[in-house]
């Protein structure tokens, strides 16, 4: 319905946005930390997607620059973690 999608899933969009913010940490630092998605993968509702990815993208990169940052170029960085959840019991 317009630019809004009855099915949104956010491991989709979530995926699109590692992929992304992967490479441009990588382009900037010459590696990039790891990114772990649990919890509902299965989930979908309806959404602007470009904006999901919008979000997650800023909020990702940060963490990765955070990580790198903080870590060092050569160090060993720990994973990254989304979680996708959908209520307060995951």
């Amino acid at each position: 319905v317009g630019i809004i999608c009855s099915v949104t899933s956010p491991y989709e969009i979530v995926k699109r946005a590692i992929d992304d913010a992967a490479f441009m940490c990588t382009r900037k630092y010459g590696d990039a930390p790891e990114v772990i998605m649990s919890g509902r993968l299965d989930l979908t509702f309806p959404y602007v997607p470009t904006h999901l990815h919008y979000i997650m993208l800023e909020l990702l990169k940060n963490s990765m620059r955070a990580t790198v940052e903080w870590h060092g170029v050569d160090g060993d960085f720990p994973p990254i973690k989304v979680i996708i959840a959908d209520g307060d019991d995951n």
